[in-house]
């Protein structure tokens, strides 16, 4: 999956007549990729990748202005993924959602950047949208002629049994509490061990005179 938060801070400051002009270039091509979405997306979801990657877009953007409308974080440079969906909502009307689906396939399930991996050709874009937040290994089991009621059921039998796993987890253990071994007796078990204990008690107190006594007598 792509960071979009790497290129926070990055900045491009000028007006260079060479980024106007592949800006210029990038955006025919994407607009072009937009006729075609429907039979060919993979190379939609490419050519973002290349426009977000020249940082050309920057151009477009006067940075304290942007960062100030949009509430971002002070420093934050005008190559950043704000900018960039900024101007892709602007010039091809593809919100945030839709812009990082399309890259996010690519980077997921493209070959590099030259065209499906032979595993995932076969599937649609709403099929591969759905399986974006899956694992490699969850993937596994997804046919391409699975629906996408099916993929979604499929997802859900897998946070019920996560959840599952969770409260099946066994409980760290505790020491024994001091009162357990109590908990069965009767008030009138507890009150005759309450009277074994004084009696023990007093007979102890008297042993202890008793040899406090004697050891007088010997001094003396």
């Amino acid at each position: 999956m792509i960071d979009f938060k790497k290129k926070k801070f990055e900045g491009n400051y000028g007006n260079d007549e060479e980024y106007k002009k592949l800006l210029a270039d990038y955006t025919k091509t994407i607009q072009k990729d937009l006729a075609a979405v429907k039979t060919d997306f993979f190379y939609l979801g490419v050519h973002l990748i290349d426009l977000y990657n020249s940082n050309t877009y920057s151009i477009t953007f006067d940075r304290e202005q942007l960062r100030i409308e949009s509430n971002l974080a002070i420093g934050v440079g005008n190559c950043c993924s704000e900018c960039f969906f900024a101007y892709c909502y602007e010039k091809f009307g593809l919100d945030k959602t839709q812009v990082s689906r399309y890259m996010n396939i690519v980077d997921e399930f493209g070959e590099k950047l030259i065209s499906f991996d032979s595993a995932w050709n076969k599937y649609s874009y709403s099929q591969l949208c759905e399986l974006l937040s899956l694992t490699p290994e969850q993937r596994k089991p997804v046919k391409p002629s699975w629906t996408i009621k099916k993929i979604r059921e499929y997802k859900k039998s897998l946070v019920a049994t996560s959840q599952q796993e969770e409260m099946d987890l066994p409980e760290a253990e505790l020491p024994p509490d001091k009162y357990s071994r109590f908990e069965k007796w009767t008030k009138a078990q507890l009150c005759d061990k309450i009277f074994e204990l004084e009696s023990e008690r007093e007979t102890l107190l008297n042993e202890i005179e008793a040899l406090k006594s004697a050891s007088l007598d010997k001094a003396g």
